[in-house]
């Protein structure tokens, strides 16, 4: 019987779905208890620099491409000490997009910068290069673009801005572990790239370690800028320092350390092993479920550029709705229609939108005193002017148009085709909704 005779799920119907807790990929956690106890009865739980954590630095960049890595304590101090290498400071703007992520670009702004945010593009869901070339002053040190969950953004494009203008691209790859622009690996593109290493595998970022993070650069400069920033004690630091004003410094360096903590990386390491494995077999499910999709009326898969090759699993897999293909069913309807048939799916929402957070609608006195980027004069910068929403039209129309579907690694046989039909099933009934 087809799914146009077949009565919905929520109004009472047999759902589409009959398959339970299809994902059969298992993480391996006795190779992760292994790994972590050779480091307890070996008495190696500190330091950076030498024995696993700096093998697994050497695993990471030659996975990426890179000329350097480095790990450190979370993904959010990664991308700290990358705006530190490139040498944002007080007084400086940076640009980031308004549908975004705190986490990357705060360590700016504890540095002293002002956020300036942008649209992203409605149909990739990433920064608008255009739109964010539009708001560079002379005050822009960086532009902090976001592969949000593994998508990669238009690095051709920012990476000529970033070369017109003289100003830095701080990429934030925590989704995109193996994504590539152009057959290479996202972190070997770019001025500088982080990763962070939250949660566990598989539903955690690609490569987990429960917390974690990784910068790569090809840049010598910007990588001994972020060891004397951040590696205190580092095993051999001031060996590695070549740049003559760092040649003077001992190992505690400018005192900052944000090194990775062992236990942490021995888990990555056992998660980097199967990350190949995990990104192809989630590209393989993607296709099939989106080439389908992409064909019902309502529905559109996230664009991805030409160039660009998605991989990661954090944040699922993101599908554009268009409510005046179903009659004007409401997306929340839509999917709770869907969820009744038994498929996954959230939303809608595109995340937060950051310039509608209270410090941005508001100010902030950041130091006190009447101190920071988000007040009044501040080195330089004019007394902040606030956020309201309706500034950023085309981010905060897709509130209620995008959802999220899983990322699957090894459905159970026949899985994909049931969660397929669920779609096909209220998309071809939407009007017994209205």
């Amino acid at each position: 019987m087809s799914s146009g005779k077949r009565k919905l799920a929520i109004l009472g119907g047999e759902p589409a779905v009959t398959i339970k807790n299809p994902e059969q990929w298992i993480r391996p956690v006795e190779e992760e208890k292994k790994a972590v106890c050779e480091l307890i009865d070996s008495g190696f739980l500190s330091g950076s620099g030498s024995g696993p954590p700096k093998e697994f630095e050497e695993k990471f960049r030659e996975f990426i491409g890179a000329k350097y890595c480095l790990t450190v304590d979370h993904g959010s101090t990664a991308l700290a000490s990358a705006f530190y290498a490139v040498g944002v400071g007080p007084g400086d703007e940076f640009i980031t997009p308004t549908a975004g992520y705190i986490g990357s670009y705060e360590g700016a702004l504890h540095l002293g910068a002002r956020p300036v945010f942008c649209e992203v593009d409605s149909k990739t869901l990433l920064i608008d290069p255009k739109d964010a070339e539009k708001r560079i002053t002379e005050r822009t040190r960086a532009i902090n673009i976001i592969h949000m969950n593994g998508r990669v953004c238009d690095m051709d494009a920012f990476m000529s801005i970033g070369k017109k203008y003289g100003i830095a691209i701080v990429e934030d790859a925590a989704h995109a572990h193996g994504s590539e622009w152009d057959g290479k690996k996202v972190g070997n593109v770019g001025d500088i790239a982080c990763f962070s290493m939250q949660g566990t595998t598989p539903d955690g970022k690609p490569t987990a370690a429960g917390e974690g993070g990784i910068v790569t650069t090809n840049s010598r400069e910007l990588y001994e800028r972020q060891l004397i920033y951040c590696h205190l004690h580092r095993a051999g630091i001031t060996g590695e320092l070549t740049i003559p004003e760092y040649r003077g410094l001992d190992s505690e360096v400018l005192g900052r350390k944000w090194r990775a903590h062992p236990l942490a990386i021995a888990i990555a390491g056992v998660s980097l092993r199967s990350l190949e494995y995990r990104n192809q077999r989630r590209i393989e499910n993607q296709k099939e479920i989106f080439d389908v999709l992409r064909e019902l009326p309502g529905l559109e898969p996230v664009h991805t550029y030409p160039k660009s090759k998605p991989a990661g699993f954090y944040g699922g897999l993101k599908l554009l709705y268009n409510s005046e293909e179903l009659g004007g069913l409401p997306a929340r309807k839509f999917a709770e229609a869907v969820q009744a048939e038994g498929a996954s799916i959230s939303g809608p929402g595109v995340g937060h939108l950051e310039h509608l957070r209270t410090i941005f609608t508001r100010g902030f006195d950041l130091w006190g005193h009447g101190r920071g980027p988000l007040g009044g004069e501040f080195c330089g910068l004019p007394p902040f002017k606030p956020y309201k929403r309706g500034d950023f039209p085309v981010s905060e129309s897709l509130v209620d148009k995008v959802f999220t579907l899983p990322a699957y690694i090894d459905p159970k046989e026949g899985f994909l085709e049931q969660y397929i039909e669920a779609f096909r099933k209220v998309c071809e009934n939407y009007e017994a909704l209205l």
